[in-house]
This record gives C-alpha cells, structure tokens and sequence, in this order.
C-alpha cells in the first residue's frame, strides 16, 4: 500500500510558514521519518525516563516521542503558546483552515503523531493517527477513543477470551498516557525555554483526566445519541455533565517557574479524580469560585474549543532529579528544573 501523506502549514507571520510533511508507511501506519544526524541530550532514552518505560538503553539509546518532538522543539523557539497562527491541514480526505493559538495547532500534531512515533505506550492510539481528524472537539474525541476501544475488544474477541467491554483497559491505557506526558513535559524544560509545546501537550493530556470520568459516568452525555439502538424503559440515567463542565474551564498559562499556591477547596466535578485514586501526579488545586474578569499577569487561552471560559492551568512542579543533568537549552538562557505536570484551577485573587 502507498504511504498515507498528512501534510500541516503553520503561517507564523505573512512572511513565514512553518511546513511539516508527515508520511505513514502504507501497511504497519508507522511514521517514516528521516534519522537525526546529532540528537541533543534531552532526546536521549535515560534522561527523565518514563518511569513505565519498556525500552532498554541498550536496545535504544534515545526516546522515539522525543526524536519525533526535536523538529518541533526546533521550529518554534521564539514563539508564545498564544500566539495567534493560521493552520491549514492537508489530509488525502480533506483540507482544514483555521485561526487559533499555535498551541491548539501543536496539539493536533500531536495527536497525529505520538500515537506512531514508536513509543509502546502510546501505539494504542495508532488507530486514530490512520483516521486522523485534524483539531477534533471533546465529543469527537471521546466517541472516536472509545469506538476505537470497542472496536479493538471485537477484533480481540475473534482469537482470544481476555476481551472486554467494561473500558478498563482503555482507563489503563490514559493511565500511562498521562505518565508519558509528564515525563515529555519534564524534558522539555530542558530543550526549549518556550511554552508553546508544552502546553499543547497540556491540552492532549486532559483527556487522561476527562475520558475516565465520563466512563465513569457512563458515558450519558452521548446516550441520547443511541436511542434508536435502545429500549424505551422509561428511564432516564443521570449524568454528573463531566464533558460540559470541562468545556467551561479554559487552560490557563503561568510562568513554568511560578510557586504553587496553597487552595482550600477543589471543584465538584473534579473530586473524583483524586477520589477513585487516580495517578498521583495529578494534582488539583483546591480553589474554585466564581469565575470574573480581572487582570491577570499571566496568558488565557480565548479559543473556547480549548476546554472553555474558566481556568485549568498546567505547572511543571519542581522535584529533585536523580541525575542532576545539567543541559545548556538550544536557545539562550537559564536552565529550567526538572518537573512534573499539576493542573490546577486559578486563585480569584
């Protein structure tokens, strides 16, 4: 089979346009990329290692998200992760244009290629990289991962007796998503002292916190769609609005060397998260009260199809780091702590 061609132009400025030609091998829909003649250090396989991580540094000396993320580090330097660009995606089905932050345009990248960049723990996805659907909402995004879950368990049931419906495997699979996040998140304080793709890895890796609360939920809030398929008993299930809810928080920017601050009381939809014991490196911040304008000295993100018009926020928290690397970044200027990723929703103050 040909290889499939995804091709994404990022305009920077009238003058300038970022290009970036994407192939998938035809039969395996594995990335084809070319080989990096001198890959920096962040890239390497020990540094900041997933902790989940199944590869060995004798087999593979460097990460493959990380040399899939190089080019991207590399382009966009000076840039701000709200800055405003003009995206156009050029798949073989179709041709998207859109204004928005160039975060929201780095993340959909993302979602193309992590999933076949050659990490184990994200190949779950590859499926979605085949079918790739440049800047999907929140509702396409949950209907087609839990399809594309459902669909997996069918396949699976045909040759063996460990399928299941019940989504738990798909929870586990956002599990070590999120942890493969935080990982990358950390090492790119390390490459870049912009904010533009690590926020963007910001907004893929909220669907590690929103997905597994929706199918906790059940899913209700897609139910009405399937009414045809379902019988009428009169009853009605009661849904917790996960999804809405989420699109009413915007992801909020802060200084990545900003302190964490101490909160009181965390969001109602949001308790769950830490409730049914999810990874500990999500941390929420306990203050949420009426959202009002004020003037902040930190960027919000204005795209609503961002998660909406409130507040969550990504910090990389300080931690120690074992190997104490000391890297010079590509471009000038202090090297930033290794850290992890806290959501957290803004202080009214």
């Amino acid at each position: 089979m040909d290889p499939v061609s995804i091709e994404y132009r990022i305009r920077l400025s009238e003058d300038k346009i970022e290009i970036f030609k994407f192939q998938l091998d035809g039969k395996t829909f594995d990335l084809i990329t070319d080989k990096i003649p001198d890959p920096p250090q962040w890239t390497e396989l020990s540094f900041r290692q997933c902790s989940h991580c199944p590869l060995s540094i004798e087999e593979h000396s460097h990460c493959p998200m990380a040399l899939q993320l190089y080019d991207i580090v590399e382009r966009f330097h000076g840039t701000r992760s709200i800055d405003e660009v003009e995206l156009e995606v050029i798949t073989e089905e179709r041709r998207v244009i859109q204004t928005l932050a160039i975060q929201r345009a780095i993340a959909s990248i993302l979602e193309l290629i992590v999933p076949i960049c050659g990490c184990p723990n994200t190949a779950y996805m590859k499926p979605l990289a085949r079918f790739h659907m440049p800047l999907a909402s929140e509702e396409e995004t949950v209907f087609r991962v839990t399809g594309m879950y459902l669909l997996s368990q069918y396949f699976l049931s045909n040759t063996s007796s460990r399928f299941n419906i019940e989504f738990d495997g798909l929870k586990k699979i956002y599990e070590d998503l999120h942890i493969v996040n935080s990982a990358i998140a950390s090492r790119l304080q390390a490459a870049t002292q912009s904010d533009t793709l690590k926020n963007a890895i910001t907004l893929i890796d909220m669907y590690s916190i929103l997905v597994p609360l929706l199918l906790e939920d059940q899913l209700v809030e897609m139910r009405g769609f399937f009414k045809a398929y379902l019988p009428e008993d009169g009853s009605e299930l009661v849904t917790a609005n996960y999804l809405e809810k989420a699109k009413a928080f915007n992801l909020e920017l802060v200084p990545l060397d900003e302190e964490l601050k101490e909160t009181e009381e965390q969001p109602d939809w949001l308790k769950e998260v830490t409730q049914a014991g999810e990874p500990e490196a999500i941390e929420i911040n306990k203050n949420i009260e009426a959202a009002e304008e004020t003037e902040k000295s930190v960027d919000i993100i204005s795209d609503k199809s961002d998660l909406g018009s409130s507040g969550l926020k990504l910090e990389l928290e300080p931690m120690e780091d074992e190997n104490k690397e000391t890297l010079q970044p590509s471009n000038e200027g202090d090297i930033q702590k290794p850290g992890r990723v806290v959501y957290k929703l803004p202080d009214d103050e």
